[in-house]
């Protein structure tokens, strides 16, 4: 703990509280290790323990409060998955007991848990979870936290460094100590499992609970007891004849748990014997519990530019065995095991060996040339690093967590490279000493190279709206967390001293407020919130500018301004992330005062909320389940008895589908929907009409497509499927389909089907959907909550939980606000082929994972008919009169496309027919009875042709560009 010594005394009290809160929370931190080392700080720099131990309690107090509110809120939700994925270990008899545990000796389990390490973690999220009552929580978390702080400050101010020295003289008996009751403790839980496990089928109860079995167990309610019917069910596996008796002696148990060493040994040899010699020689160095910088033997172990500079060479080898304090002996300890291991096990021995050791020797020598180099420019910052030596073996480890993201899937790959890349770059910007330098050269290299690793079998990512949009929020976030954290702790960088005055402090307090103002908006995808993100980061930038000219003109050294010096990079690195996310941001935003008669605008609530009544009253067609999103905006006619849903794009209103109103006055709808749009300078269009009266005279009409309609009332209906039984085989694996509404996903169904949308964006350049299709199925938490609500999604899983399909639906409106029907939105499904991607090599297998991918392909398709068919029967059961499985304008219907604007939709409906699967729909539809409905495309004349091409392109297609035109509508040629 001996960087606290470098906090001031309030910083410091700031130190303990947040790591006592944030461990209270349910993060394993070293709190109780963290209010350790702060009291002996206290005690021989003056500052009173008393404040200690109040900002250790006040920590507790908070974060265990937080904790319980989330283990109450998400609780549930966790315990319900850990229940069907382990129902042997979380089941209904141990849920009951530890239910009847928590409500006999709830508050007493919390405040003696305080005193214990694991306890002290989970407490507050298990009283949660188990539905303590609050004031009772809080009288024994107070209570505990107050008591806990009071005597670890007490006993360690009376101990003082006597303690210290103790700790530092038998940290490695207890160490061993430490494993050797681990590995007893292993023995014995084995040993249990074991004879548990040879008892017969009727003493068990390994069964999950269904969800209102566990609602009423956690209820305020509920006791233990609501357990016993559900432990006499009993799910027992049929046991294969011939099996072997399981083996319930002691040595079977040390057998058990001696099987992971075995394993290790023989599948990752040279990461067990780098970690075993790592720790070996942290024991007997006593690096493991203390700082050995000072020691007179470490510069000849430590490589830098002074160990070249005397001949030690071999410190660029033997640094790589040790470290400089016992924090970061335990990071080095679990990222080389983890890290390393994986590569090893994914590249074998060899490989593993060579990418660690380059990666630190790429990183080392990188360095200390680069510190060389720049010493040369009269740079303090370059002549303090050489002159300073370090240990470790963090550029290798990085090096294996470079390749690693290298083989992870969308959206996680892309991710995880930005937060290493970001990491390693602000650690140099803002801390610059010679490890930083080590780690960005190390991460930039590697980051690059492991493309090579995996062939060119994968194309570079593209990320997703959702990851722009993270991305930039994520980037406004990290820049006001690094203005706070200088702000209270002052650094020494590259760039010189990041000390505040008074005008920058102004300065951190301003893009603090503004940032949280807006950032909740730009998540969401507001476009007015990308615009004050952009003049928030263009005015910081400008400020530096003015700052760096006026020290320029006045012949002052920029030293009051070092810290906007610093920033204005990771600013510039944002204005680089705005532009490049601008399409992501299309959400317009509400505007109250524009007028209701003949809103041409954004969005006015005044139009929407009218939109939304004419719905009630008259219902609508297929696309008029999706009028309100947020990226539409509407026109209400003056008399207010029609409104029409469009969008707007490269000076083009594009109507969607017919007005929504008395079908009697719809033309005359349209007409002063045109009329409008002419006398605002925009080009009116009509997309996806079923309608042709409804067209103003002498507009050009076109064939655009088909929609599939399916009348259910004469629809063979008659068994519909239920989320509890709707369960069948697929070739020979069993699938089970559910219908729910989206929002009532269970998480983890939810998050696959965004890791699916992920992966077919980024890895295979399928482009995301918009304007009449698509923005259901992954994220139903944006603006427009009221419409999300009413979303369903039908999901088809294997029998390991693993999504193979998911189908969005979008209720169409009918009069008096019933649903009349349901419209497909979106379809994702499991790419064909994933045994091939996540193969170690581009050429490795490539006839096995050719099959593979061939029936993995069939097996998804089939997939996605059940998801269709289930759903179509639900539908029939609850009496609602059609479907319609093709309303977005993209489903061809064979016959040559009409104009350059048909031209287009057709060439994005081949772009797209991969995920959707166009002609499987149709199908399906067809099997079950669907008729084709015409939908046309009706302009004002020919050449008004290219332009709404372009805006409905530009509708559908995020991002695309003006010179991608013509490849959309020369794809039907090229294919």
């Amino acid at each position: 703990m001996d960087w606290l010594a470098d906090f001031p005394p309030g910083v410091l009290l700031l130190v303990v509280f947040l790591v006592v809160a944030v461990e209270s929370l349910g993060v394993p931190l070293p709190g109780e290790t963290v209010l350790i080392g702060a009291t002996l700080l206290a005690a021989s720099s003056g500052l009173n323990p008393v404040f200690v131990a109040a900002a250790a309690a006040g920590g507790a107090i908070l974060g265990d409060s937080v904790g319980y509110w989330i283990g109450k809120r998400y609780g549930r939700r966790l315990l319900s998955v850990l229940n069907r994925r382990f129902p042997k270990h979380v089941g209904p008899k141990r849920l009951g007991a530890a239910v009847h545990l928590m409500r006999r000796w709830g508050p007493w389990a919390v405040f003696v848990g305080r005193f214990i390490a694991v306890l002290r973690v989970f407490s507050g999220p298990l009283a949660g979870m188990f539905r303590m009552t609050y004031p009772h929580f809080l009288v024994a978390n107070a209570a505990g936290g107050i008591a806990w702080a009071s005597l670890v400050v007490t006993v360690v101010t009376i101990l003082g460094s006597a303690a210290t020295e103790f700790l530092h003289r038998f940290s490695w008996a207890a160490l061993a100590l430490a494993g050797a009751a681990a590995v007893v403790i292993a023995v014995v839980v084995v040993f249990r499992i074991r004879r548990r496990a040879a008892q017969p089928a009727g003493d068990r109860a390994p069964v999950s609970m269904t969800e209102a079995e566990l609602d009423e167990l956690l209820s305020p309610s509920g006791s233990a007891s609501a357990t016993t019917d559900v432990g006499d069910r009993v799910d027992t596996p049929p046991t294969p004849a011939g099996s072997a008796p399981v083996r319930t002696d002691l040595r079977a148990a040390i057998a058990v748990v001696l099987t992971p060493l075995r394993w290790a040994l023989r599948t990752t040899p040279a990461t067990t014997a780098f970690v075993t010699v790592f720790v070996a020689l942290g024991v007997v160095t006593g690096g493991l519990w203390r700082p050995i910088d000072q020691a007179a033997w470490y510069p000849a172990f430590a490589y830098g530019v002074p160990s070249l500079d005397a001949g030690r060479w071999w410190t660029v080898l033997t640094g790589m065995f040790i470290t400089a304090d016992p924090l970061a002996y335990l990071i080095a300890i679990v990222g080389a095991a983890v890290f390393g291991g994986w590569v090893e096990v994914r590249f074998g021995t060899l490989r593993a060996s060579a990418i660690f050791v380059t990666g630190h020797l790429v990183g080392v020598l990188g360095a200390l040339g680069a510190a060389l180099a720049l010493a040369r420019l009269d740079w303090p910052w370059a002549q303090s690093l050489v002159t300073t030596l370090d240990v470790g073996p963090s550029c290798g480890i990085l090096a294996c967590v470079a390749t690693a993201t290298a083989f992870m899937r969308s959206p996680y790959r892309l991710r995880w490279r930005l937060l290493l890349l970001s990491w390693v770059s602000i650690a140099l910007l803002y801390v610059g000493k010679i490890d930083d330098l080590e780690h960005f050269i190390t991460t930039v290299v590697f980051v690059i190279v492991t493309r090579l690793l995996l062939g060119e079998h994968r194309s570079t990512p593209r990320p997703t709206m959702r990851d722009w949009r993270l991305f930039a929020v994520a980037g406004l976030l990290v820049i006001g967390a690094v203005q706070l954290l200088v702000t209270l702790v002052p650094l020494d960088g590259p760039l010189g001293s990041t000390t505040l005055t008074q005008g920058s402090i102004l300065d951190v307090g301003f893009d603090t407020v503004a940032i949280l103002v807006i950032a909740n908006w730009l998540r969401r995808g507001h476009r007015w919130a990308w615009w004050a993100a952009m003049a928030l980061t263009l005015g910081n930038l400008l400020v530096t500018l003015a700052l760096i000219a006026l020290a320029w003109l006045a012949q002052v050294p920029v030293v009051a301004s070092t810290i906007w010096i610093s920033a204005s990079v990771l600013w510039v690195g944002q204005a680089v992330v705005l532009l490049l996310s601008r399409h992501a941001f299309r959400v317009a935003a509400n505007q109250a005062r524009r007028r209701l008669p003949g809103a041409i605008g954004p969005g006015a609530r005044r139009a929407r909320a009218r939109t939304a009544q004419l719905l009630r009253e008259h219902g609508g067609g297929p696309l008029a389940a999706s009028a309100l999103r947020p990226e539409n905006r509407v026109f209400v006619t003056a008399d207010g008895g029609h409104a029409v849903a469009y969008q707007q794009h490269a000076g083009v209103a594009l109507a969607l589908g017919e007005p929504i109103g008395d079908p009697g006055g719809a033309a005359a709808a349209v007409s002063a929907f045109a009329t409008a749009a002419e006398q605002e300078g925009l080009t009116p269009a009509v997309f996806a009409t079923r309608d042709a009266r409804i067209v103003p005279e002498g507009w050009r009409v076109s064939p655009l497509g088909r929609d599939l309609v399916l009348d259910l009332g004469e629809a063979d209906a008659s068994e519909p499927a239920g989320p509890d039984d709707a369960t069948g085989a697929i070739g020979a694996d069993s699938t089970t389909s559910i219908l729910l509404p989206a929002r009532e996903l269970p998480w983890e169904l939810r998050s696959q089907i965004r890791a699916l949308s992920s992966v077919w964006v980024s890895d295979r350049h399928v482009p995301e959907l918009g304007l009449t299709v698509g923005s259901s199925i992954d994220a139903p938490d944006g603006d427009d909550q009221e419409s999300a609500a009413a979303v369903r999604v039908s999901v088809v899983t294997d029998a390991a939980g693993t999504v193979l399909a998911a189908v969005s639906w979008l209720p169409i409106p009918g009069a008096g606000g019933i649903v009349h029907g349901w419209a497909l939105d979106a379809v994702r499904r499991a790419l064909p082929d994933d045994d091939v991607d996540t193969a170690a090599g581009a050429g490795a297998g490539a006839g096995a994972g050719a099959g593979a991918g061939t029936a993995s392909g069939e097996r998804t398709s089939r997939a996605v008919e059940r998801a269709l068919t289930d759903a179509c029967r639900r539908f029939a059961s609850e009496g609602v009169a059609m479907v319609s499985f093709a309303a977005s304008g993209l489903a061809q219907d064979g016959t040559e496309p009409d104009g350059v604007a048909v031209r287009t939709m057709a060439g994005i409906a081949h772009r797209v027919d991969p995920l959707v699967g166009f002609t499987e729909i149709a199908d399906v539809a067809e099997r079950l009875g669907a008729t084709a409905v015409p939908l046309l495309l009706a302009c004002r004349e020919d050449a008004d042709q290219p332009r709404v091409a372009y805006a409905a392109a530009a509708g559908f297609l995020t991002g695309i560009r003006l010179r991608d035109l013509p490849g959309l509508s020369g794809s039907l040629l090229a294919r």
